[in-house]
């Protein structure tokens, strides 16, 4: 009953009016799957560079790790700095580097040493460009648009998720890894139009009072100190390294488990997408509910026996539906938590907020499936998903008591 009060209150989303945030979000949109089609060929390349698990984890965390160093204290620049001009700087240096790939491997000169160079820095600037990004939609759209907004950008990116690795897939099978790089390179053309023609709302910049680590810190202690923010980043933190983890490794269950290749790869992804589009065009028309911390406590407890599910699997279509359904519950998850969270932050405190949540959010699936991967060499694929599986299981049940099974508390920032 209560699912059914809870998509009852769906409407059309007043967002996709909005013509500002048609704007940002077409923008974002070109691309985000460029992004994706890169994923894929970055994934597949260091799998054929070397065709060992553990280098396909490794080039997958080093995305992914300077979140870690470098998302806290983009999150204090934001707080610093104009966003628009500070989210063009990153999406350029990114195009660089999506060149810079394009070029050596069209000209047969890459080394799994080099991608993973190139890619350690293109997690530097992603650090800087996913806090923005976050950040931004308060400056796009007004106040009683951002729940539909942040559900709506979702469904933008994971709309992204299925459609560019199904694009990645087919411009390496027909075209080489080479072209994907390339495609993904032309798609910043949309980000960076889109960020000079959108009309940002005004918002007043902080003026520094102490140093860069300084403020970063604060922000740190801010999230401690919360009770609400503390549990979601708590129950972010388990979901983005146990389940979504498992997500990073499947170039090698498309080889090994499903013997599918790169369009099988592809498959699976698009999948995962599939299933994430499904649920956050769900919140994007319930919009805000009281039953949203229910419906997000339920997808977080239920991602555990969808990974366990996953590891036995050996049936390419079974996996298939199973990605779909992970998708599904991921961004019911990941998404509830951060409409919640966006609520409770104070104004000053958001760029730094929303840089660490960036952080547990991007860097958690990529320290979760370099973990997996170098575990795979002492144990099966197979056993090391269902494990992650079920430790994701019992510790989200354990943080869902600890919270008297409120996932999402509401107390004021």
């Amino acid at each position: 009953m209560s699912w059914v009060r809870f998509f009852a209150a769906a409407a059309p989303p007043a967002v996709l009016l909005d013509r500002n945030f048609r704007i940002y979000a077409f923008g974002s949109l070109i691309s985000y799957i460029g992004t994706w089609a890169q994923r894929v060929a970055i994934g597949w390349l260091s799998w054929e560079l070397t065709h060992q698990t553990a280098w396909v984890g490794l080039i997958s965390l080093a995305q992914i790790l300077p979140l870690v160093a470098f998302g806290p204290l983009s999150g204090a620049l934001l707080d610093r700095h104009n966003h628009r001009y500070f989210a063009m700087t990153v999406n350029s240096a990114m195009a660089v580097l999506a060149v810079l790939l394009y070029a050596l491997t069209a000209a047969h000169l890459m080394h799994i040493v080099t991608l993973l160079v190139i890619t350690l820095l293109l997690g530097v600037a992603n650090s800087g460009y996913q806090a923005a990004r976050l950040t931004m939609i308060h400056e796009v759209v007004a106040p009683s648009l951002l729940t539909q907004a942040i559900a709506a950008n979702s469904v933008i990116f994971n709309l992204s998720r299925a459609v560019g690795p199904a694009i990645g897939g087919i411009v390496i099978a027909h075209y080489g890894l080479a072209a994907a790089f390339a495609v993904n390179a032309i798609s910043f053309l949309g980000i960076l139009v889109a960020l000079a023609a959108v009309q940002l709302h005004p918002r007043e910049v902080n003026k520094p009072t102490q140093g860069l680590f300084a403020e970063s810190r604060e922000g740190w202690r801010y999230v401690i100190a919360h009770p609400g923010i503390r549990q979601m980043m708590l129950l972010a933190a388990v979901t983005a390294t146990l389940a979504r983890g498992v997500i990073e490794l499947l170039p090698v269950f498309a080889d090994t488990v499903f013997h599918r290749g790169s369009l099988g790869l592809a498959n699976l992804t698009t999948a995962v997408g599939a299933g994430a589009i499904v649920g956050a065009l769900a919140l994007a028309l319930a919009g805000s509910t009281d039953l949203l911390p229910r419906v997000t406590g339920l997808a977080a407890i239920c991602l555990g026996p969808l990974v366990i599910l996953f590891g036995f699997c050996t049936q390419f279509g079974v996996g298939l539906l199973i990605s779909l359904v992970l998708g599904f519950a991921i961004v019911l998850c990941s998404v509830g938590l951060q409409v919640q969270l966006q609520s409770l932050i104070r104004a000053n405190f958001r760029g730094r907020v929303l840089g660490l949540w960036t952080t547990v959010n991007i860097a958690g699936p990529g320290v979760g499936g370099a973990l997996f991967g170098a575990l795979a060499h002492w144990a099966t694929l197979q056993i090391v998903t269902v494990a992650a599986g079920a430790f994701c299981w019992v510790l989200v049940a354990w943080l869902m008591i600890r919270a008297n099974r409120r996932v999402l508390p509401t107390a004021p920032a």
